[in-house]
């Protein structure tokens, strides 16, 4: 277990300890991990191999001509996804829409490919049939491996976490924390000077009004993000690094109470309010926990799978052919 441990320290040290936050057409913070989340989901969606096209009963969330995509199968998609990857997924709404138009895209292209009867022809068939054999192969094994590393619902137990805990104790550090709230107006996508400026009119003069009335009030009813002004414009507490380029500086000047603003950026006019600074510390267990029965049970599984395979297939048992492989290799020059 100790190696375990130790394994799970420095597992430990990569993880993201603090919330990360979109900076979509509405939202506040850069989410770094948009695009890594929304290329994942490309193989829940079926981007490659060009999902099911929505029903008519159901309400169309995007749409290319005849080709759609509808409300149900976002809602699978997103159901699909990791907790993390969903919340990021919904947090980044510009992000969330591109993908969207490339999906209908290639489903559009698809489409044409199956009106030619594209999948027929000998060399794409046989491809196709590789293809199908590869993938049943890996859903077959990768299934029955993890009926064999099943791991009881109570592993790890309390004093396995806590231990592990103490050993990555000195890699969790949390940076300092700025706890803000915004008010938020959007530029129209493609919008003129004469767009943007008035925008910027408007933003000023709710800033100057923020300054001396309840800003949690002015946020809840003329912020244009929903999710942060239902909660009188509260984004949460966010490590400087994780905020836009354009807040870092202007926020790390205020005191608590105070605001600044209208700080512009690539999606619109933001307002903020500095409510509380977090000092740098330590997480603690219960902030981790989630993430640490993850990594150790992942670690046992793993384990558990090699195990199983050293029996089945020891190192010693295995045979190779040298002259059998250099032929091999000699025709694949």
């Amino acid at each position: 277990m100790d190696t375990m441990k130790l394994k799970a320290s420095a597992a430990l040290t990569a993880l993201p300890t603090t919330a990360t936050y979109s900076r979509g057409a509405r939202g506040f913070m850069f989410c770094r991990i948009a695009r890594g989340i929304m290329a994942a989901s490309a193989a829940s969606l079926g981007l490659l191999a060009g999902g099911a096209f929505a029903q008519a009963a159901d309400p169309v969330v995007a749409r290319l001509g005849a080709v759609t995509i509808g409300q149900a199968e976002v809602e699978r998609m997103l159901q699909a996804m990791p907790p993390a990857e969903r919340a990021a997924a919904r947090a980044n709404r510009a992000a969330l829409e591109s993908f969207l138009r490339q999906r209908v895209a290639g489903d559009a292209l698809l489409r044409e490919a199956q009106g030619k009867n594209w999948a027929a022809r000998p060399e794409v068939k046989s491809r196709i049939d590789e293809a199908v054999r590869e993938v049943t192969s890996r859903i077959v094994t990768s299934t029955y491996l993890a009926s064999v590393a099943q791991l009881p619902a109570g592993y790890p137990s309390d004093a396995d976490v806590a231990a592990a805990y103490e050993q990555a104790k000195p890699t969790l550090n949390l940076p300092t924390a700025y706890r803000v709230s915004q008010i938020y107006l959007a530029t129209p996508p493609g919008a003129d000077a004469a767009a943007v400026a008035k925008v910027r009119d408007e933003a000023g003069k709710l800033a100057a009004q923020a300054r001396t009335g309840d800003f949690a009030a002015l946020a809840r009813s003329r912020s244009q993000d929903p999710r942060s002004a239902e909660r009188g414009g509260d984004v949460g507490a966010i490590p400087l690094e994780q905020m836009l380029p354009e807040m870092r500086e202007p926020v790390s000047k205020l005191k608590p109470g105070q605001v600044a603003g209208p700080l512009q950026s690539s999606t619109g006019f933001h307002i903020v309010r500095l409510t509380d600074v977090q000092p740098a510390r330590t997480a603690t267990l219960e902030e981790v926990r989630p993430r640490l029965q993850q990594v150790l049970r992942e670690q046992r599984q793993q384990q558990l799978v090699r195990d199983y395979m050293s029996q089945l297939a020891p190192a010693a048992s295995v045979t190779i052919d040298n002259a059998a492989l250099d032929a091999a290799l000699q025709k694949t020059n």
